[in-house]
């Protein structure tokens, strides 16, 4: 379950998905000075990381260990950025930054607050949902801004996992955090 609220007039998103982007090393395709990937993952949302090179601008996300990721969410402002907001993202996915492959494409409207959207592109058996991508590596790729604008502003990104499966009385592993999973069956 996904929900946007808003806090003093700044978007908050509030999901049941746990954020799975701090197991990850993050990089990006360029920054301006003061405007690096941190601005990313501090929750401010008037920081924002500002691209400053030639284009496709990208974020790239380097996991140790293969993760699911169920879903990304994205936070835009066309009212603050302008030319600057991204309008067309393309997700890709690999096991490293050298084999990574296009899983979606993202089209996006006048983009403002949380935008979230499935990670994957195959659909369950049951055809209700999208089934996690399991990755080794994510990059979310801004193949173009609104106006044709050169240089992209994204405010917030999170890498959301599936949903946590409740312990069972009878699991012989009660232990649940994601730290403790990665581990599990290493001896």
């Amino acid at each position: 379950m996904l929900e946007v609220h808003f806090s003093g007039g700044a978007p908050v998103l509030k999901t049941s998905l746990p954020d799975i982007g701090n197991l990850a090393t993050w990089s990006v395709s360029s920054f301006k000075y003061g405007f690096d990937v941190e601005c990313l993952r501090d929750d401010d949302p008037e920081t924002f990381w500002q691209s400053d090179g030639p284009q496709p601008h990208s974020i790239t996300l380097q996991f140790s260990k293969k993760v699911k990721v169920q879903k990304i969410a994205i936070l835009l402002d066309i009212g603050q950025d302008d030319s600057y907001t991204p309008t067309r993202l393309t997700i890709r996915a690999g096991t490293g930054h050298y084999d990574l492959q296009d899983i979606k494409n993202v089209n996006l409207q006048s983009p403002s607050g949380w935008i979230t959207f499935d990670a994957g592109a195959e659909l369950t058996r049951d055809g209700k949902a999208y089934k996690p991508l399991e990755i080794y590596a994510i990059q979310v790729m801004i193949a173009a801004n609104h106006l044709n604008g050169k240089d992209t502003h994204v405010r917030g990104l999170r890498i959301l996992g599936p949903p946590k499966v409740p312990v069972r009385d009878d699991d012989t592993s009660p232990f649940t955090s994601i730290a403790f999973k990665m581990h599990e069956f290493i001896r």
